[in-house]
């Protein structure tokens, strides 16, 4: 410990003839040793303040804390994988979230003359038979049958504030005369794409294996009710449209959406995928390698940019499969700027892959859930994809500062209270609360690991 010591004085005392003169200088040797110690104990506890003791050893030996995006300082271990139910230790619950720094992706300066448009896009949203009651439950003045705008208000900033918001929506919304239901087919109310108008969102797709869970009419109804709405519906198109390039443009920037399906769910009836009849005007956009290269000629020569919605892969798969990787390369080979995949119900990878004139498209193969109340943890964890489309003022075009942004969708131990968070915001605490620990492992660290596993770290935005 460094301080100040002060100097104790020694006094000698010579014998004194007298009584009174020995009394009188032990009396002033006392007070003279009382004021030294004093001044002595008073100097070493400023040094001790200004200088902490601390030992050599104390510094090398001293642990290194690191906390994840939204953990609890309240340290958690997982338990060993198990079927029977776990429950996850939780010491000291802390309610608010520990929010680690959030960095901003490293974006280009803007450059005078530079038009710029931000996109955000968002994985599966399933409208699973308790998250239509959630939302039945929670109805109000302004949403008196189905609220489900509030299941989204931890990421509603994030969709409002992006020039151009795309979402997958999972199965019809094709009218309540056909019926609800919410596995294995889905027909959600009306109510949920009046939520998609009011978050934001700008582009919606219905090409996916649940198109034609209410065979022709679900996937007609839905078409021609989401045309009386102020978003851009694509994968679902009629003969007469479907070489019509569906372009989207913000800040004098365009950018062109086509959407394929290579999934659809069997008829149980036959145990053939599913299709319309051949005598329909409506077409499901299939992955046709033709359709694919004719569509994104056509997109390129039309707008600035094009992105592709592919509903692809396997489910409950952490990495691509050898179709999705040839229809990303084909994609790029063509010129597609970006790739957004979904299906799998999981995270998979995303990033650059290089066409055949050196051109770079980036790629996510899957973005997880939004939204839903599947039972497993892999099923929680999901991505926002966020990037700018940008136009130099010299005509460069190029696709900048591409990053993911994690995603748990959080709903309670009696399968309600849902709500989407991001990653950042999520605790340790919610986790241990979450409806799935009823079914399966589940905590957060397996939340994070299911997107540290499989997106590298320069594209993470937490």
């Amino acid at each position: 410990m460094n301080g100040n010591y002060g100097k104790r004085r020694k006094i000698n005392q010579s014998s004194r003839d007298g009584a009174v003169k020995g009394a009188l200088l032990g009396l002033l040797a006392f007070t003279v040793l009382a004021v030294g110690v004093f001044a002595f104990m008073l100097v070493s506890r400023i040094a001790d303040v200004n200088n902490p003791a601390v030992t050599t050893d104390e510094l090398t030996n001293a642990p290194v804390i690191t906390e994840a995006p939204g953990e609890d300082t309240d340290a958690v271990t997982d338990a060993p994988p198990s079927t029977d139910k776990q429950t996850e230790p939780v010491t000291s619950p802390v309610t608010d979230p520990v929010t680690a720094p959030v960095t901003d992706p490293v974006t280009d300066p803007p450059s005078p003359g530079e038009r710029r448009v931000s996109f955000l896009a968002c994985g599966d949203n399933i409208v699973h038979d308790a998250v239509r009651e959630d939302a039945k439950k929670r109805a109000n003045a302004d949403n008196p049958n189905y609220n489900f705008y509030d299941m989204y208000k931890g990421v509603a900033e994030e969709i409002g504030e992006a020039d151009i918001s795309f979402i997958n929506m999972e199965g019809c919304v094709g009218g309540a005369s056909l019926g609800y239901l919410g596995y294995p087919n889905f027909n959600a109310p009306n109510e949920i794409a009046e939520a998609f108008v009011k978050l934001g969102f700008d582009v919606v797709n219905i090409a996916n294996n649940h198109t034609l869970d209410y065979d022709e009419a679900g996937y007609v109804n839905t078409i021609k009710y989401f045309e009386t709405l102020p978003f851009t519906t694509i994968g679902g198109y009629t003969k007469a449209n479907y070489n019509e390039v569906r372009i989207v443009e913000k800040n004098g920037v365009k950018i062109a959406f086509l959407s394929y399906t290579n999934i659809m769910n069997y008829d149980p009836t036959t145990w053939l995928p599913r299709d319309l009849p051949a005598n329909s005007d409506y077409i499901i956009p299939f992955a046709k390698d033709a359709d694919i290269k004719k569509h994104i000629s056509a997109a390129r020569a039309a707008a600035d940019f094009v992105v592709v919605s592919m509903h692809w892969g396997t489910e409950d798969a952490f990495a691509p499969d050898g179709e999705q990787k040839r229809l990303a390369q084909l994609c790029a080979d063509m010129g597609a700027d970006v790739v957004v995949g979904h299906h799998s119900h999981t995270v998979q990878p995303a990033g650059w892959i290089t066409g055949k004139d050196g051109n770079k498209t980036f790629v996510t193969y899957s973005l997880g859930n939004f939204i839903s109340t599947m039972h497993y943890s892999q099923n929680m964890a999901g991505a926002m994809l966020s990037l700018d489309f940008v136009v130099k003022e010299d005509g460069t075009k190029y696709v900048d500062a591409p990053t993911l942004i994690p995603t748990v969708c959080h709903y309670s131990l009696n399968r309600d209270a849902l709500q989407i968070y991001r990653m950042s915001d999520y605790t340790h605490t919610l986790a241990s609360a979450h409806g799935s620990t009823l079914q399966n492992p589940f905590s957060y660290d397996m939340l994070k690991r299911y997107i540290t596993d499989v997106i590298p770290t320069e594209f993470i935005e937490w």
